[in-house]
């Protein structure tokens, strides 16, 4: 694998990395739980509770029902029976609204922000681990 040679670059495999990460803990969920399946008619504000309070439940099953884990973890290792995906459903959406230009310019600033962070970072990291190698040889 190429390292990534500039800020964007970093940013973007750690950002496919972690939504990997959350498609993955998201899929779990929905396999427990067909309320994440199925388009709900509660309040946005109910809506947003609904996803959190479930992870909690399914971490503490996860935690006091040592069979249940087993059980999870070999069901993720298997792929589902094609008869067994779920079925697309439109949603609503969380936004009032297209974004404003006001809106588009803070969020790419804020993106523009960490990734510049985490080259800083990463660069350091890179330098200290040189910096290791040299003093072992």
């Amino acid at each position: 694998m190429n390292s990534p040679t500039n800020a964007e670059e970093l940013y973007n495999l750690r950002h496919a990395s972690a939504r990997n990460v959350v498609e993955h803990i998201f899929g779990s969920l929905k396999k427990r739980f067909t309320i994440l399946t199925v388009a709900t008619h509660y309040d946005m504000d109910i809506q947003a509770r609904i996803p959190p309070a479930l992870a909690a439940t399914h971490n503490f099953i996860l935690k006091h029902d040592p069979l249940e884990a087993d059980e999870i973890s070999s069901q993720n290792s298997r792929d589902p029976a094609p008869g067994n995906l779920p079925v697309e459903r439109e949603f609503g959406t969380l936004a009032r609204g297209a974004p404003t230009v006001a809106e588009k310019a803070r969020a790419k600033t804020k993106r523009d922000n960490i990734a510049q962070a985490m080259w800083v970072s990463y660069q350091d990291i890179l330098a200290q681990r040189r910096t290791s190698d040299e003093a072992l040889e």
